[in-house]
């Protein structure tokens, strides 16, 4: 019983010394932090939405959003509103309107923020 006891609180005070040099870790001064900066997330974001030129759009009969072609370096893309990007994550599109599509984008949790880009119609 005591040489379970014994064992156990052994395990215990090895488990927190572990705790603790992983938080040492995290606080290092030479371990390069992963955060980016909000306003470089901002120009990261718009350099990728700015990529994407409006080419033309197609109205199905039986879905009530149309079909959005962008083109980017010889790369195609269809979208609608109904389902979100991967290739344009995070953005989304805010709003349609006749002569241009609102994209915006969430920054991360840390900037509080939100981006939004306006992609004109007219373009082809």
């Amino acid at each position: 019983m005591k040489a379970n006891l014994f064992i156990m609180g052994c395990l215990l005070i090895i488990s927190c010394f572990n705790v603790i040099a992983e938080l040492n870790f995290y606080r290092d001064p030479f371990v390069e932090p992963t955060q980016t900066s909000c306003n470089e997330q901002k120009e990261i974001l718009l350099k990728q939405i700015q990529a994407w030129r409006f080419k033309g759009l197609i109205q199905h009969k039986s879905h009530y959003y149309p079909q959005i072609w962008l083109y980017s370096e010889n790369q195609w893309l269809a979208i609608n509103q109904e389902v979100q990007s991967k290739v344009l994550f995070p953005w989304f599109l805010q709003s349609w309107q006749n002569h241009k599509i609102v994209w915006q984008a969430n920054l991360t949790d840390y900037c509080h923020e939100t981006i939004e880009w306006t992609m004109s119609l007219n373009e082809s």
